[in-house]
């Protein structure tokens, strides 16, 4: 008869230590991968409320009177980057609107439910909303138009820009454009 000799199976203690490194490391470079994709899914997330937000100011500005919007722009003095804008900076609403300028307040009063549009707190965030009045577009419209200048009468090009309160990076910023049409040609 044939006897068998007795072969040594198994791992030996090297080979197990080194196939548990391998594996972390592995398994940590996995873990970095869906760290970093919650993260950019997350800041996703916020853009999207911000671009629905925007389109939801641009939505409400639409429909507003088209000589309360041009007066606004005409006779309030908060201006970027040489372009009147609307927002909310200096108010605030309790049971009524509140401005540190007089004059703004007035012309606010015009737009019911704006404290809403232009600061809302959406999921325990706070977003600041600025609507501008895109003078250069305005005028390259008046020039091109057929009807000799006078765009200015029937449109009014806006941006609305929305960014976090509370984020002031670049990413956390969405806008759309468009234009309040006076109600004779709507």
């Amino acid at each position: 008869m044939n006897k068998r000799k007795a072969n040594d199976e198994g791992f030996t203690l090297i080979e197990v230590l080194a196939a548990t490194v391998i594996l972390s490391v592995a398994s940590l470079a996995m873990m970095s991968f869906f760290i970093n994709a919650m993260s950019f899914n997350k800041g996703n997330q916020n853009k999207t409320v911000m671009v629905n937000l925007a389109r939801n100011a641009l939505f409400y500005m639409e429909k507003q009177r088209f000589t309360d919007v041009r007066d606004y722009f005409a006779n309030v003095d908060e201006v970027e980057d040489g372009n009147p804008v609307i927002t909310f900076a200096g108010c605030s609403y309790d049971s009524a609107l509140h401005c540190s300028q007089s004059k703004k307040r007035d012309y606010l009063m015009n737009f019911s439910g704006i404290q809403n549009i232009l600061s809302p707190n959406i999921n325990g965030r706070d977003y600041e909303i600025t609507i501008t009045y895109q003078k250069k577009i305005d005028q390259e419209n008046s020039q091109k138009s057929a009807l000799n200048g006078k765009a200015i009468q029937y449109l009014i090009p806006i941006r609305v820009n929305v960014k976090s309160a509370s984020d002031p990076n670049r990413r956390n910023e969405a806008f759309v454009e468009g234009y309040v049409i006076n109600e004779q040609i709507r």
